[in-house]
């Protein structure tokens, strides 16, 4: 439910009502403090100083707490007002509150299922409600003719739109003032649409709903940014004694304001911003009439504003009117709230004079209707005659409009005037009044005077007489107790004497009576106190016994605790070993698994380099041997037949440049040989080196496993033992200390891990350095032969130039071998630089295989350094010492307890001889002093 609070008040005063809305989603994530508080159904109280605890009380007709339903307001408020509707007059209900409190949702609801009733409908708001509950009630007063007309008007930025308009847009409408009827308007322009069912009643509401001013706020999603009348006018057909039909109007306003808001807090901006200006003007407007109307003033704005010229007849006039005040019970909206509640309170005092609707017989109706059928005639017959006056319509707009200020001006001042005439006679009226009550009260005054001083008189008298009657009265009272007083005395006296003598007989055979009885009294006595001696004697040795055998057993349970204890901790002990041997086994199996596929690998990359190296050197010697082999042929063939025509300075300089190409090749040979036997050499120092990082790293895995073992034993241990001592809680507090040597191995591992990781990068940029050296040398090689090859043609063109035209042919062929030599060597070198690069991807892989090798060494070792062995060690040893001081503890317990027994034990003893003494010597017995007289 939304509304909060409701204030009725009876008879000619306006019903006033408020009603509470639950706290938002919005309000409770603000943590807003709730300052209303409901005392019962008609009281309210606001918190104005939460932490002051300063409260102001409202009362009203009635207090609608947030868990009120609709149906019980509706009840409360409207349905009432609906059988003075039936009844002939005119009732107005108001929604007045802040932004947000929910006055649309009390007016109109949500629209939900239109075939409900509305008495099981909950959420259905008032109009719809009044609507369909008229319905129900024209049907059990069986009226045979009845019509309901309803209208639904807007005021949105001072203009007056139809919302039942069968336009599109709302259509605007214009106010004028009702001449034939004072405070009455006219609105032109406004349909009413007749409703014949309930289920019209939805369509109705929800057409014009649709075309009604709303846009989301701070303060209100679905703000309305315009007042709403919703106007119900029922017409009724009856019967009066004479027979005659009339016709019965009753009218119900239903009037939604729209609320008033803070601009900064609710964020309108332009155009809302002009929109809360105008509600929050008309409103304030609408205060100032309230609060002329309360304090009776003699001038009421009316005029100021459009939305107090159409409640004028409601405000003051001849309606019965409820108002209906919403507010919100957050600490948030304090200030709106208290406002809501003096205006709504201030209004409780406005006096209407509610008036039955005028019933119109059928011929008054009728004469209405001829009398605005012929007015409109006469105006026709004036248009189409064009007798009369004819301006422009701008002219005729503006003499109208001045003409209605003047009349309005006029009426206004002749108001004033006989407000203030008004005001004169009654104040003479007063003043007479006051005059004849000044006189007729001096008169009672005189009158008064006169009783009063015979009054005094005749008192006078009557005191002296009253004084001597009273005085006489005392001396007879007087004597009159002295006699009996003193006869009781006497009386008193004797009963005394008689009862002291019987007291004293009755005293003399109790006495002997007494006698009798202590004597039987004290052989009991020491009966039973025989009796006791030897029960508490009894008991004592039985409790000596107990104690003793107590003793006993406490040792026993003494040394079967510490043999317990002994053997759960051996056992423990034991279990741990075993476990860390296991575990170590397990990780070394594991690690060394790990070790050998990185052996593994690092073999196959190593037989890898190898073959290459050895299928580069066979391919190299091929390309040696093949060029060696053709120069030889090129040498024999030229030599043959260069012989005869040269000296053999050309063969000498063949000879010496091929030396000089197999001294250069060999060297190469030799030179990749001792490169690819220095790259292997280094290969293996590094996975040597590896092979000893690995071992290492797998020694600290082994010890960090047996520590974790260890730990999780000793927890189980720890678990056990911890029922029966609180002593391994110390122990618990020890594991933050060598949890800094498990992170110091860590990182002990990660460094040589960081170690490993830097000698394979080291080890894969030295290949690369080899790689490149040897290519460099290479092609150093091969530029020297070519050099050496060059300079040696150069000096047998020399030669060749004194027999050119026989050495031609030779010298082309000489030029063509050695260009084939080349091409040979190209190839060759063509083909070392493509193995090359076929090689360099698989070194990366074989690089990247032995990376994630040494990556899962790596996180096994992270995973493994959680718990270590030291700590382990340390929880064994002080379980140890945990179990030397319990059984020095229980051994300490067990002398403990033997002193106390025997301490115990003593102190029996001492009671036993206390006893025997208190009953021998202690306890004086009585000596009889005389003879015993029995008299019967």
């Amino acid at each position: 439910m939304v509304l909060l609070a409701v204030l009725i008040f009876i008879v000619c005063y306006y019903l006033l009502f408020s009603l509470i809305r639950p706290i938002s989603n919005l309000e409770r994530n603000n943590k807003s403090a709730t300052v209303v508080e409901v005392l019962n159904n008609k009281e309210v109280i606001v918190q104005e100083r939460p932490y002051d605890k300063l409260s102001k009380k409202y009362k009203f007709d009635n207090v609608f707490e947030p868990s009120s339903k609709q149906i019980e307001v509706y009840n409360i408020v409207v349905n009432p007002l609906l059988d003075e509707v039936l009844a002939g007059y005119s009732c107005t209900v108001f929604a007045y509150g802040q932004t947000g409190t929910g006055k649309t949702f009390t007016m109109e609801g949500i629209n939900s299922d239109s075939t409900l009733h509305w008495q099981s409908d909950s959420s259905a708001g008032i109009i719809p409600r009044s609507l369909s509950h008229m319905f129900d009630k024209l049907q059990l007063l069986e009226a045979q003719e009845y019509t309901i007309r309803v209208s639904f008007l807007e005021l949105y930025n001072g203009d007056l739109f139809d919302l039942l308009s069968p336009n599109d847009d709302a259509t605007k409408i214009r106010l004028y003032e009702d001449t034939s009827k004072k405070g009455a308007v006219i609105i032109h322009g406004l349909n009413e649409v007749t409703v014949h069912n309930k289920s019209e009643v939805y369509k109705i509401l929800e057409k014009g709903s649709e075309k009604r001013q709303t846009a989301a706020t701070l303060m209100n999603a679905q703000s309305s940014r315009s007042h709403t009348v919703f106007s119900i006018t029922v017409h009724m057909k009856e019967n009066t004694t004479d027979g005659e039909e009339v016709l019965k109007t009753g009218k119900l306003n239903l009037v939604d304001l729209a609320g008033s808001e803070n601009i900064g807090r609710s964020g309108s901006v332009d155009k809302r911003a002009r929109e809360a200006g105008s509600i929050n003007q008309s409103l304030l407007t609408l205060g100032r009439v309230i609060t002329a109307l309360v304090e009776r003033a003699p001038h009421i704005p009316y005029r100021e504003s459009k939305l107090t010229r159409l409640l004028q007849e409601s405000l003051g006039g001849r309606t019965k009117t409820s108002l209906i005040a919403t507010i919100s019970a957050a600490s948030i909206n304090l200030e709106e709230t208290l406002s809501t509640l003096d205006y709504a309170h201030r209004a409780k005092n406005i006096t209407n004079r509610p008036e039955i609707n005028r019933k119109l017989s059928k011929k008054e109706f009728l004469k209405q209707y001829t009398e605005e059928i012929e007015r409109l005639r006469r105006d026709l017959l004036a248009t189409r005659e064009r007798d009369g006056v004819y301006l422009a319509n701008d002219n005729y707009q503006e003499m109208q409009a001045l003409i209605s200020q003047q009349t309005k001006e006029i009426e206004e001042k002749l108001n004033h005037i006989k407000a203030l005439e008004k005001t004169m006679q009654d104040k003479e009226k007063i003043y007479n009044e006051l005059e004849l009550q000044n006189i007729t009260q001096m008169k009672e005054l005189h009158e008064a005077k006169v009783k009063l001083n015979s009054a005094s008189n005749a008192l006078k008298s009557t005191n002296g007489r009253l004084k001597l009657v009273a005085q006489e009265r005392n001396e007879q009272k007087y004597l009159v107790e002295k006699y009996t007083n003193t006869e009781q005395c006497l009386l008193h006296q004797a009963q005394n004497l008689l009862s002291v003598a019987d007291t004293a007989t009755a005293d003399s055979h109790k006495l002997h009576d007494k006698i009798a009885r202590k004597s039987e009294t004290e052989e009991s006595f020491e009966m039973l106190g025989e009796q006791f001696k030897n029960n508490v004697s009894k008991c004592l040795q039985e409790v000596e016994k107990d104690i003793l055998m107590n003793k006993e057993q406490l040792k026993q349970l003494c040394t079967s605790i510490k043999n317990d204890l002994g053997m759960q901790t051996s056992d423990k002990c034991k279990n741990i070993d075993t476990t860390i041997q296991r575990i170590s086994t397990n990780l070394l199996s594991q690690h060394l698994s790990d070790t050998s596929d990185l052996s593994k690998n690092i073999n196959k990359s190593y037989s890898h380099y190898q073959n290459w190296m050895q299928d580069e050197i066979k391919n190299s010697g091929n390309a040696i041997e093949s060029e060696h082999e053709l120069l030889s042929i090129v040498s024999v063939k030229l030599a043959q037949d260069i012989d005869n025509m040269i000296e053999n300075a050309i063969a000498k300089n063949l000879q010496i440049v091929r030396s000089n190409v197999s001294q250069k090749l060999m060297q190469t040979s030799s030179t990749i040989k001792e490169m690819v036997d220095s790259a292997c050499n280094y290969e293996l120092e590094s996975y040597d080196h590896m092979i000893k990082n690995c071992k290492t790293i797998m020694e600290n895995i082994d010890v960090v496993r047996e520590k974790q073992e260890v730990t999780q034993k000793q927890h189980l241990f720890a678990k056990t033992m911890g029922d029966v001592f609180s002593q391994f809680n110390d122990l618990n507090k020890s594991e933050e200390e060598h949890y800094c040597t498990v992170i110091d191995k860590c990182d002990n591992v990660s460094n040589i891990c960081n170690k490993v990781k830097d000698c394979m990068i080291n080890n894969s940029t030295t290949s690369v350095n080899v790689k490149h050296t040897l290519e460099e040398q290479i092609q150093s090689n091969i530029e020297t032969i070519k050099t050496d090859v060059i300079l040696e043609t150069k000096r047998n063109e020399e030669l060749a130039d004194r027999t050119t035209e026989q050495g031609q042919s030779l010298i082309n062929e000489l030029k063509s071998s050695m260009n084939r030599s080349c091409n040979i060597l190209k190839e060759y070198k063509d083909l070392v630089e493509c193995n090359i690069k076929n090689m360099e991807p698989k070194i990366d892989i074989d690089k990247n295989k032995v990376l994630l090798l040494v990556n899962d060494a790596h996180n096994v070792t992270l995973d493994a350094c959680k718990n270590h062995e030291e700590f382990l060690k340390d929880r064994k040893i002080k379980a140890s010492d945990t179990f030397e001081e319990i059984s020095k503890k229980l051994q300490n317990q067990e002398m403990e307890s033997c002193i106390l027994n025997d301490k115990v034990v003593g102190q029996l003893q001492a009671t036993v001889h206390e006893i025997n003494k208190f009953f021998n010597q202690d306890i004086q017995r009585d000596i009889p002093t005389g003879i015993l007289f029995c008299t019967s």
